[in-house]
């Protein structure tokens, strides 16, 4: 279920730093009514082998703003939106309740009002989509170099390994929530990416390479559903990897 929330600063625009994703996991968090839902996101997951899986995405902030690159901020001038989306159940009706309910948040220090929550069950019918990236779709793999240290490679749409990996966090996100392998593969195909799509975005104290643009997905109608309400790609939980359909 994908939750379109509206936003508004009580106290005129607000503002954030332009890396401010996770000012908005926090928040989804806090949103939260269970703790042990909370605590069971956050510190365990639906597990694949060592990693974790959240199984929850959401957007960067969408609406009229001003960006002042000298200071690193972003200022959302009116009205602003934040989509979210998740396949767990219990996840989306505690996150729509609970902020229809506060009808107030805080964010980065400064009041919010929340106008409204609009929820939308969203079922594919199709093999075969085309997608707009809502946050940037990141794949990497992390390696150790001769001298011990850890790196991480980001890669990009141009890159033959991309779509492989694109494949691979889906197959793994589907067997750690559905306990079986997904029965049809998954195509990714870059139908409008350019260089400007790109986006270096830091998470805390990571900087991590992402790309926006439009794909074309190939799959069963039921995967690609499983898909939109997680996300693309890794670091999903982080605010990466969402996307809408074109059509919308």
């Amino acid at each position: 279920m994908r939750l379109t929330i509206t936003m508004n600063g009580r106290q005129g625009p607000v503002s954030l730093p332009l890396h401010y994703q996770h000012l908005l996991q926090g928040l989804l968090y806090r949103s939260l009514e269970s703790e042990r839902l909370a605590t069971f996101l956050h510190e365990i997951g639906f597990r694949h082998g060592k990693r974790s899986f959240k199984l929850f995405t959401f957007s960067r902030l969408v609406g009229r703003h001003e960006v002042d690159r000298g200071k690193k901020t972003i200022r959302f001038l009116d009205d602003f939106q934040w989509h979210i989306d998740t396949i767990l159940p219990g996840l989306t009706e505690q996150l729509g309740q609970q902020l229809l309910l506060r009808r107030e948040v805080w964010l980065y220090d400064q009041p919010v009002e929340v106008k409204s929550v609009k929820m939308d069950k969203v079922e594919i019918a199709q093999n075969t989509i085309e997608v707009a990236m809502l946050s940037p779709l990141t794949v990497y793999s992390t390696y150790e170099t001769i001298d011990g240290k850890k790196k991480t490679h980001f890669f990009g749409p141009d890159d033959d390994v991309f779509p492989h990996l694109v494949e691979l966090n889906f197959r793994h996100k589907y067997e750690a929530y559905y306990g079986v392998e997904p029965e049809e593969r998954l195509m990714i195909e870059p139908v409008h990416v350019h260089h400007r799509h790109r986006v270096v975005t830091r998470f805390k104290d990571m900087y991590i390479t992402g790309w926006l643009g439009h794909y074309r997905l190939s799959s069963s109608p039921e995967q690609l559903t499983f898909l939109y309400h997680v996300g693309l790609g890794s670091r999903n939980s982080q605010g990466f990897g969402m996307f809408r359909l074109i059509s919308e």
